[in-house]
């Protein structure tokens, strides 16, 4: 997050006249250091209560609550009231420019964006410091582009997906596979029966399901190995078979790969399934961190942030391409339509390969990572300059982890909006009935009579119009095959398998305001083949 750029000044100690009252402020500006701001302000604010002039007390307590999801608001009246006790004179001092600057992002946050630039253009006046200017006019430019950005305010519902899914703590990264049967998300909570554990733990994967119109409650992954640290979600196969997740153990990142395997002896439709051991990607880097990735729809290309040397600043989303032998080519810089001087993060391709997806703290954002989109150009394959995919998705805060699904239906995210559960939540934003989109997901089992899947079979989908949809092989475990077809046409499914006598079927795909907004993916009934006799 951006207040951190400035977070040096804050702890540096200030003389005060108790010998007392100096050590309590020392101790919470240590909490502070260590991102715990609710426990600094319990040391804070009853100083504040026996000392309610003490300015530098105002300043803590306005840049505690300014960090605090949801308290941004709350920040206001005590940051109003230190900068009176702090006022602005020729080239002013350090605590001085610190809290104009925290009361300037405080109305940011709070979208009162003029009143916001009138305090960064007053302080420009008051320093010399290169930086610091520069980080002033950072945030000027965020106001400007949050001031055109709400003026065009896009036409979504968004809906935060509950207490089953949210907490109090963080919860980012949502993973969904085409049919979304079920969500994966990375969470700080603390683990089961560590409730009463102070501020956020180690970050980790949480699951729920989809259960009769409604998300179950949240439970930990479960995953086999020895790790610990952080771990999170990153990226989902289409079938939700294979996963990317990120580890770190506190010197580096790096992105790891895990699939899903069925017990022995259940029956591969309705049995157990666990997640089999992390192994790293190829792709990581020794002395740098990789934070995100994603495959492309055909496999043949991961989209990675890194913080290698060699980008344009900060995380730089790479390309790498799948080699003969199975390995993954040089990295190549997505280029500066995509990147800048700023990070960026949680890269994301649209099914049919189109659409690049993925959050900046540059281009034109309106505060801290907005979400934007860029088109690749089928003529030369280049990629088009960012956009701003809007407000209300977009706010002044940070808003990042962006996954559409394949039907253009339902986009899953993370943001710290007002209102939510603690920190940053969980949202699904759904399109108005009357916006039509063009994909719906088709999903079905090709199985034998007995329930088990048909070994390798090939299903070629036509339209009536004798059009190809392609060729599609089901996952080999479960035989479950999901294809993202245009809706509003009738297809025919074609089945052949070696030693089974072909199938075929027919479905019709309705326009969306017709199977409706909510509807997951379309199911066929299993698709029995029947083994030749010999």
């Amino acid at each position: 997050m951006r207040y951190i750029i400035l977070i040096f000044f804050v702890f540096i100690g200030l003389t005060v006249s108790a010998q007392s009252t100096n050590k309590l402020i020392q101790t919470a500006k240590g909490e502070i250091l260590r991102d715990d701001f609710k426990r600094a302000l319990v040391i804070l604010e009853p100083i504040l209560e026996k000392q309610p002039q003490n300015r530098e007390v105002l300043k803590l307590v306005g840049f505690c609550y300014l960090n605090i999801a949801g308290q941004e608001e709350r920040s206001i009246k005590f940051l109003e009231k230190a900068v009176t006790l702090y006022p602005l004179s020729g080239r002013s001092k350090r605590e001085e420019l610190e809290a104009h600057y925290y009361l300037g992002q405080a109305l940011h946050l709070n979208h009162n964006f003029e009143k916001s630039i009138a305090i960064y253009e007053n302080l420009l006046t008051h320093t010399n410091v290169k930086d610091f200017k520069n980080a002033i006019y950072r945030e000027i430019k965020y106001c400007k582009n949050a001031i055109e950005l709400v003026k065009k305010p896009r036409d979504y519902k968004i809906y935060n997906l509950g207490e089953e899914i949210n907490t109090k703590f963080d919860e980012h990264s949502p993973l969904v596979a085409f049919d979304e049967p079920t969500i994966y998300f990375t969470s700080n909570r603390p683990p089961r029966g560590m409730d009463n554990l102070e501020g956020g733990y180690y970050e980790n994967i949480y699951v729920s399901y989809w259960r009769d119109g409604n998300w179950t409650q949240a439970q930990l992954l479960e995953m086999p190995g020895s790790y610990f640290g952080n771990r999170a979600t990153v990226s989902l196969s289409a079938d939700g078979n294979t996963m990317i997740l990120y580890q770190n153990d506190g010197y580096k990142g790096s992105l790891f790969v895990t699939h899903l395997e069925f017990k022995r002896g259940a029956p591969p439709v309705y049995g157990f399934k666990r997640w089999v051991e992390p192994v790293p990607l190829s792709i990581n880097s020794t002395n740098f961190n990789e934070t995100h990735a994603c495959f492309s729809p055909d496999g043949n290309e991961i989209w990675f942030t890194s913080d290698r040397p060699g980008g344009y600043g900060g995380r730089d989303i790479y390309i790498s391409h799948k080699l003969p032998n199975g390995t993954w080519g040089p990295p190549i810089n997505a280029g500066p339509n995509i990147n800048t001087e700023y990070d960026e993060e949680s890269p994301f391709l649209s099914p049919d390969g189109n659409t690049l997806y993925f959050s900046s703290e540059g281009h034109n954002s309106m505060g801290g990572f907005d979400i934007f989109l860029s088109r690749k150009n089928e003529r030369d394959g280049t990629w088009g300059v960012a956009e701003n995919i809007g407000y209300p998705i977009n706010t002044a805060n940070d808003d990042i982890f962006f996954l559409p699904t394949p039907d253009g239906q339902r986009f899953y995210y993370s943001s710290r909006k007002f209102g939510g559960y603690g920190e940053s939540d969980l949202y699904v934003i759904v399109f108005p009935d009357e916006d039509i989109r063009s994909l719906a997901v088709l999903a079905a089992y090709i199985l034998e009579y007995d329930e088990t899947p048909v070994p390798d079979p090939i299903i070629r989908i036509t339209d009536e119009l004798g059009r190809s949809h392609g060729f599609y092989r089901p996952n080999s475990v479960n035989g479950k095959f999901v294809a993202i077809l245009p809706s509003g046409y009738k297809y025919t499914l074609s089945i052949e398998a070696e030693n089974y006598d072909p199938a075929q079927c027919e479905v019709s795909i309705p326009l969306r305001d017709v199977y409706g907004t909510r509807q997951r993916a379309i199911f066929m009934p299993n698709i029995i083949m029947k083994k030749i006799q010999e």
